[in-house]
């Protein structure tokens, strides 16, 4: 499904995100009462006030290592590799232009914008950008005001618990991205009461501390870290930690490591159990979760009943 984008899209910029990457974090901001700034200070002045604050917004974009990927009079398409730059990023665009409009840089006085943004599955159309992420994304932003930034309640999961805690779900509507719901959250931006204002906090407080997940198998042992961010498992000779389980897949599983979580998805038809050291059991089919803590996983089948398909794993 293509997202419609408008038809006098400028797209003209230096590319900064890997375009063989499946997932990438999708942000729209949009000038907020553009037409009514139009009819009140003319087109020239309007013009001109509105392309310096776009251009405001395509350099905080590239400062958190974001590509602008395409810009129309009163809005801009930001994408990026990373989820946590992608609300940072959303943050300072709204701290940046309250400090640019206090400044007096705006003949039209103070502007406002709305941001929404969704970290999700995309696919490349030639310089077209498609797939979950941008369709998700323009329905968040759909629902903000002047001021606001939304996200989606599944990239709230991709950030640090700690960089936001007073986020809300303010809305629960139907996806055009997916079968199901989409849950649209609001985070906070500013300083009102106990809530922090993000763009003060420095990136490095941001960013999550360097993390391992170690796996082993009849004494093997694969480290999956920033260092080594994927590993394939299965019966398969190439997968990266060769399972001989009972009920074990060819390619029955993928773990990834992404902003300090371990990534762990289903690709079989058995399945997947997870018993950690607390006895707590999860179980996958088709779907991803993520691994924290130590324990055992089954592959294919629970770790009790089928020991040779069972890796153990590690989080440090």
């Amino acid at each position: 499904m293509i997202v419609a984008l408008g038809k006098h899209w400028n797209s003209n910029f230096k590319n900064r995100v890997d375009k063989s990457l499946n997932k990438l974090a999708v942000l729209f901001a949009d000038i907020s009462g553009s037409t009514r700034l139009y009819e009140q200070f003319g087109d020239v002045v309007a013009r001109a006030d509105l392309g310096a604050c776009i251009q405001l917004l395509a350099d905080i974009c590239a400062d958190f290592d974001g590509e602008t990927i395409k810009t129309i009079g009163d809005e801009i398409m930001c994408a990026f590799e990373d989820p946590i730059k992608a609300a940072l990023t959303a943050a300072e665009m709204q701290a940046g232009l309250r400090k640019a409009s206090g400044e007096g840089r705006y003949k039209m006085g103070v502007l406002h914008i709305k941001v929404g943004w969704h970290y999700g599955t995309v696919s490349w159309r030639g310089e077209e950008l498609v797939g979950e992420a941008p369709i998700a994304a323009q329905q968040v932003i759909g629902r903000a005001k002047a001021d606001e930034i939304l996200t989606s309640r599944q990239s709230i999961r991709e950030l640090p618990p700690a960089m936001f805690p007073t986020w809300h779900t303010i809305d629960r509507i139907e996806s055009q991205a997916w079968d199901g719901e989409l849950e649209v959250c609001k985070i906070p931006w500013e300083q009102t009461g106990e809530e922090t204002q993000i763009s003060a906090i420095p990136m490095s407080q941001m960013l999550p501390k360097k993390a391992g997940l170690k796996l082993e198998y009849n004494g093997t042992v694969v480290t999956v870290d920033a260092d080594n961010t994927r590993c394939t498992i299965g019966r398969g000779r190439k997968a990266n930690l060769i399972v001989n389980g009972n009920f074990t897949s060819r390619q029955h599983a993928e773990i990834t490591y992404r902003n300090g979580r371990f990534g762990l998805r289903d690709e079989s038809v058995n399945g997947i159990v997870i018993i950690d050291d607390n006895g707590n059991i999860k179980r996958l089919r088709r779907e991803e979760d993520f691994l924290s803590g130590s324990g055992m996983i089954g592959f294919g089948a629970s770790p009790i009943d089928d020991p040779d398909g069972a890796v153990r794993f590690d989080c440090s």
